[in-house]
């Protein structure tokens, strides 16, 4: 018979006095042996080899029996564990089936549960739907949208204004709290001469990563920048770098601020476009509803307006600001929701209306027939 130890201390010592420790680690720790340790055992015990054997045998047996019966035990208490576990939930479903509304346990999930059903055609609520980032206006209009970002300077500002008055354009001018505080009289020329003024952040700083403490003084702090300085409250915001973050969004919201961003770049900013690249990228972007991108702080970028402007007005577009762009917008989009053109209602049949002696159609009244004389014979 060979046994095999699963323990390290197990090990059997080629003397006569093995047969003892051997029982007792049978008793202990039950294992087969094989191999070596079996070699072992027959030096040690001589004689008496196969009389040992049988009885490690028997105790093979018993442990067999043992660990059978335990492994039976095992999976009895297995399945005793799984119905316990059954009953329980199936009593919580009947006590949470029985127990009346106000008695249930209040929780994350019981508000829910409870809550009155949402009725059908309701609209979503202003602090959960997320705030649109606007590029265009209406596509079916003829309107389009002039923006300057990054002013007022006293270099080039004062002689866009000079262009835009001269060719009876309105524009949206984009503005910098700490351009707004060193050139305050230009950013009053801007509103006097009739321009829209929009909010483009307090330092141009790029939101992306900051925290909500800098998004607010960024944007609600230029709110009110331009609010005590030009006596003006935007209702348009341009973020720096077009990047917006969902506390942007937040924030826009609680100061009723529509998210502008433009459907066409230029790309004036860089050094090496020059103004022939400006004219041809908006001629090649412009369509209807279009916002443009312009920096008013580039010679180059006035020069190409001045050429643009023209242009796009032989093509048919009308120059107007934003807020104008989204009211046209919002008008158009409500008359096409609300009021289909004639052609697509279908005719209406002439129903009589009133008591029965009523409904007849009068009839048309005749024209009487001119009697002429017969003429005299010649």
């Amino acid at each position: 018979m060979l046994l095999y130890s699963h323990s390290s201390r197990c090990q059997i010592q080629a003397s006569y006095g093995c047969t003892a420790t051997l029982y007792y680690w049978i008793e202990q720790e039950p294992f087969l042996l094989t191999g070596q340790a079996g070699s072992y055992l027959a030096a040690a015990a001589g004689n008496s080899a196969s009389r040992f054997r049988r009885e490690i045998a028997l105790k093979v047996k018993t442990y067999s029996q043992v660990r059978s019966l335990a492994v039976v035990r095992k999976i009895t208490g297995t399945v005793r564990n799984a119905q316990i576990l059954l009953w329980v939930c199936v009593s919580l479903l009947a006590c949470a089936t029985v127990l009346p509304a106000e008695q249930r346990p209040a929780g994350p999930a019981a508000g829910v549960a409870n809550a009155p059903p949402k009725p059908r055609g309701q609209r979503t609520s202003a602090t959960t739907a997320k705030l649109e980032v606007i590029s265009h206006g209406d596509r079916e209009s003829n309107l389009i949208a002039l923006t300057f970002d990054d002013g007022p300077n006293r270099k080039y500002v004062p002689r866009f204004l000079a262009l835009l008055r001269a060719e009876k354009v309105e524009a949206t001018f984009f503005l910098v709290g700490e351009q707004t505080r060193l050139y305050p009289d230009v950013a009053r020329a801007i509103v006097a001469d009739g321009h829209e003024v929009g909010n483009h952040s307090l330092t141009h700083k790029n939101l992306r990563d900051a925290p909500a403490s800098v998004a607010e003084s960024e944007i609600a702090g230029m709110q009110q920048l331009l609010k005590e300085r030009l006596d003006v409250v935007p209702r348009v915001y341009r973020p720096a770098y077009g990047v917006v973050t969902d506390t942007v969004r937040r924030i826009c919201r609680r100061e009723h601020l529509a998210l502008i961003s433009w459907n066409v770049d230029p790309n004036d900013w860089r050094r090496n476009t020059t103004r022939e690249m400006i004219v041809r990228n908006v001629l090649d972007n412009v369509s209807s509803g279009s916002i443009i991108l312009f920096h008013a702080t580039h010679e180059k970028t006035l020069e190409a307006v001045s050429d643009l402007i023209p242009i796009l007005r032989y093509r048919g577009f009308e120059f107007a600001t934003v807020s104008k762009l989204l009211r046209d917008r919002t008008l158009r989009e409500e008359i096409r929701r609300f009021a289909p053109t004639i052609e697509t209602l279908p005719a209406k049949r002439w129903k009589p209306k009133g008591p029965a002696r009523y409904r007849s159609v009068p009839a048309e009244p005749s024209t009487p027939s001119i009697q002429t004389p017969p003429l005299p014979p010649p």
